[in-house]
């Protein structure tokens, strides 16, 4: 089970994704890149990266020319995502607490279901025809997602809304930290966002 400092570095860890760097008064996230879970791209690489990852044109151009920008406003490294590695990449492989990727539909299936507005810590998903999850987004609070959108636009932070997102729930490792609707409320810790950037882009957590 996960823990409430590890719930925190996982709000830090969203809110440093979305808000990478300013262009001309606009806030610029980490790049969207189909399959990407913390991929590095450089000035040097990022157009094979992404040729490899997309298979659709479209998507392809999408993906570079936001790159570029980011790259011809100073940036000298980019972290991509797509909308559930954002989240598996910290919860897989900085926190280790599932053995094994997740599409966003498996994310769904560990998390319970409430009807409730989400809180602080859910996961909130938008549904396909099926009643399958295509997309998964991650609250920051009470109000606002961050979620992995798309090529053009990036990782993102907007207000959660009822007619975008169809399904949302507590996932079941943060189950102890995060109280069900209808339990009294529990004490979170607000543990210090001061965790630390290394070269090669590793995140380093305070230890819990």
């Amino acid at each position: 089970m996960a823990t409430a400092a590890q719930l925190n570095a996982f709000i830090n860890y969203l809110n440093e994704q979305w808000n990478f760097m300013t262009v001309n008064g606009h806030v610029y996230g980490q790049p969207y890149v189909w399959g990407a879970q913390h991929t590095q791209l450089t000035p040097s690489n990022y157009i094979s990266v992404i040729n490899n990852r997309e298979d659709d044109a479209v998507n392809r151009q999408r993906a570079r020319a936001y790159c570029k920008r980011l790259f011809d406003a100073g940036a000298t490294v980019l972290f991509a995502y797509d909308c559930s590695g954002l989240g598996m990449y910290f919860w897989q492989n900085v926190e280790h607490e599932y053995p094994g990727d997740k599409t966003a539909d498996g994310m769904m299936r560990v998390c319970t279901l409430y009807p409730d507005t989400p809180k602080r810590g859910w996961w909130v998903f938008k549904l396909n025809s099926a009643g399958r999850a295509y997309h998964v987004g991650y609250m920051v609070d009470n109000t606002h997602v961050v979620e992995a959108y798309g090529r053009s636009e990036g990782v993102i932070k907007t207000v959660f809304s009822k007619s975008i997102w169809k399904k949302w729930g507590i996932p079941k490792i943060l189950k102890e930290v995060i109280p069900a609707p209808g339990e009294p409320g529990q004490q979170i810790e607000h543990y210090a966002s001061n965790y630390l950037w290394a070269p090669g882009g590793n995140y380093f957590f305070p230890p819990h």
